[in-house]
């Protein structure tokens, strides 16, 4: 029993199909080969549920893949458009959020488990997803700023003053969702969310940015 906990706490956002959304294309097939044999290994029930949410979100995470790859080709651009980079993140990080509450509304979307933390699940779930709630317009902030250095940063000729202001806003949005966690009782979880990891948007599960939502995983609480 406490290895199938383990097993299905450990699914990662690839078994539904997700993660290619946040990381580069090498690693995402190392993490789809990781959470297919994680899969494997679940109870029909379990993967009856997920398979249901795949096929539920089937449009939602079609359009999330389009966005992401026209963000990308935005900040790629030689003269990024730093208008429609942030009008693009901002879209991709509501896509996120309504994913998010439907993995919730589907009970396949709690805390990942780690040894010795059986007792305490169920209250560090709870914190966290008021932490989500409560700060959700901070951490899309974070998520636009992000976006908007970046587009800065790939220009073609880069504005150093430009760069070095909006990286200052990052830095200080960051730290203030950072005491947010301390205050929520949630700093551990806050480095396992990726806020202190380099990259552009972190991931969504397994590491997953704070300011997109929160270093969560999706597996069946049956």
């Amino acid at each position: 029993m406490k290895m199938q906990k383990i097993f299905m706490a450990a699914v990662l956002v690839a078994a539904v199909g997700i993660v290619g959304l946040q990381q580069a294309e090498a690693r995402d097939n190392d993490k789809s080969e990781d959470s297919s044999r994680q899969f494997n290994k679940m109870d029909d029930a379990t993967k009856a549920k997920i398979e249901k949410f795949r096929a539920d979100t089937k449009d939602l995470r079609k359009q999330m893949a389009m966005k992401r790859a026209e963000e990308i080709a935005l900040i790629r651009s030689e003269t990024p458009n730093v208008v429609a980079v942030k009008k693009t993140a901002e879209e991709l990080f509501d896509m996120r959020t309504a994913l998010r509450e439907k993995a919730k509304a589907a009970g396949i979307f709690t805390l990942r488990r780690h040894a010795g933390e059986d007792n305490e699940i169920a209250e560090k779930h709870a914190k966290l997803v008021k932490f989500l709630e409560d700060t959700q317009a901070l951490r899309k902030q974070i998520f636009v700023t992000r976006a908007e250095k970046h587009a800065l940063m790939h220009s073609k000729t880069p504005n150093p003053e430009a760069v070095a202001k909006v990286a200052g806003e990052l830095f200080s949005l960051k730290d203030t969702l950072r005491e947010k966690a301390k205050i929520a009782g949630l700093p551990g979880h806050f480095h396992r969310m990726g806020m202190d990891k380099k990259g552009h948007h972190g991931r969504f599960s397994h590491g997953c940015d704070l300011s997109s939502g929160g270093n969560l995983t999706l597996k069946s609480q049956a």
